[in-house]
């Protein structure tokens, strides 16, 4: 049955995924420690950068939206401002009229009380006739109506007054309540600008922390690098100069230098955090700490000892020639070396014990076969059996 195509992808991208993390992990496994911790200090830098950056992102929207409510309300707390003061000077005004008809009222009602109602009556009797008596009613008429319209004025005022002074009232408490939401638009700008600020030192921060990071691996690769080339001139010279005399052999079969289990094959790795291809250059068998570790073929003990390019203790053995080519072994990460260098081994013989010495997380044997100082694949030169 096939697959359907999405299906076969998601497939292909998980097998990719799997491959790239077990990648990741024999690279760090024959890292230095110092390559270790920059690659935990890469990835956790790279982790957090997207939310780093998701939070600057978002705290610049929020000082872009509060500096907008600032506008906002400074705008409203203007209006509200102009609002008053039209609103207070119309108040003003309305009080002045009934400040003046309060004085015409209290002038009408002065004259009023002083004629104490008599003045009335004395003005008919005193008249010259009957005309003259409807005349004198008809003027103390019109001053009776004078004082209903300078009360009803009077009345009229202070109501205008009034709803003037709650307008005015109304007015101010709108403006205050805009400027309060202007100060806190403002707080919140200025919190938000600090948010900013934090989020943009914490991306600042990261990138610092991955380029910090990425120096080191680098520096680190370039030491192992000039590690694995000095390794490789040494082999060649060695071979070089006792080509004449070295066993030429027959055979490309080695022996298997240790019983354990394969973890690691030999091939290029992606580096977890340069992205670059490095070259794993052997096979690794995982074996209990002080395991035997034994000589693949017979030969002469090239180098025995330490090495500092992350190999911890480290032997390698010329066997001779193959087709031309100088063929040798080294074994690495030795808790014990048991053969000192120039010594002549036998195939099988114990030259070390498995530790996990150098660049190494755990016992284990890094076994490499070299033609002419240069890696190649062990595998081909073991049993199939790896037995």
């Amino acid at each position: 049955m096939t697959m359907p195509p999405s299906v076969s992808a998601a497939a292909g991208l998980q097998e990719d995924l799997e491959q790239a993390e077990e990648d990741a992990a024999e690279a760090l496994e024959h890292a230095t420690e110092a390559e270790r911790k920059a690659a935990e200090q890469y990835a956790e830098a790279t982790e957090a950068l997207p939310a780093a950056k998701a939070r600057l992102k978002e705290a610049r929207a929020l000082v872009d939206d509060a500096g907008a409510a600032v506008e906002s309300a400074a705008q409203e707390e203007e209006s509200a401002t102009e609002e008053l003061d039209r609103v207070t000077l119309r108040h003003d005004r309305l009080q002045v009229e009934v400040e003046r008809a309060a004085d015409r009222v209290d002038t009408i009602a002065s004259a009023a009380y002083k004629g104490s109602g008599m003045y009335s009556a004395a003005a008919v009797l005193s008249a010259n006739g009957p005309q003259d008596a409807i005349n004198r009613l008809g003027l103390i008429g019109r001053v009776a109506v004078s004082e209903r319209d300078a009360m009803e004025e009077l009345a009229a005022a202070q109501a205008d007054a009034g709803v003037a002074r709650d307008q005015a009232d109304d007015a101010r408490q709108r403006a205050e309540d805009a400027r309060l939401a202007a100060q806190a638009a403002l707080d919140d700008a200025r919190t938000a600008e600090e948010d900013a600020e934090q989020a943009a030192d914490e991306v600042a921060a990261l990138i610092d922390a991955r380029a910090e990071a990425l120096a080191v691996a680098e520096r680190e690769r370039e030491k192992a690098e000039q590690e694995l080339a000095q390794i490789e001139q040494d082999l060649r010279e060695w071979e070089e100069a006792n080509r004449d005399t070295a066993p030429v052999l027959e055979s490309g079969e080695l022996l298997m230098p240790v019983q354990g289990e394969k973890t690691s094959d030999y091939g290029m790795r992606t580096d977890p955090i340069t992205g670059e291809q490095r070259l794993h250059s052997g096979v690794d068998f995982a074996a209990p700490g002080g395991t035997p570790i034994t000589a693949a073929a017979a030969g002469t003990v090239i180098n025995a000892g330490w090495n500092d390019g992350g190999y911890g203790n480290f032997t390698c053995v010329s066997h001779g020639t193959y087709e031309g080519q100088g063929l040798s072994t080294c074994y690495a990460h030795q808790s014990e070396i048991l053969v000192s260098s120039d010594q002549s081994v036998q195939a099988g013989e114990l030259i070390g014990r498995v530790g996990t010495t150098g660049n190494s997380t755990g016992n284990h044997l890094h076994f490499e076969v070299r033609l002419d100082g240069s890696p190649t694949d062990p595998l081909p030169w073991l049993p199939d059996c790896l037995c």
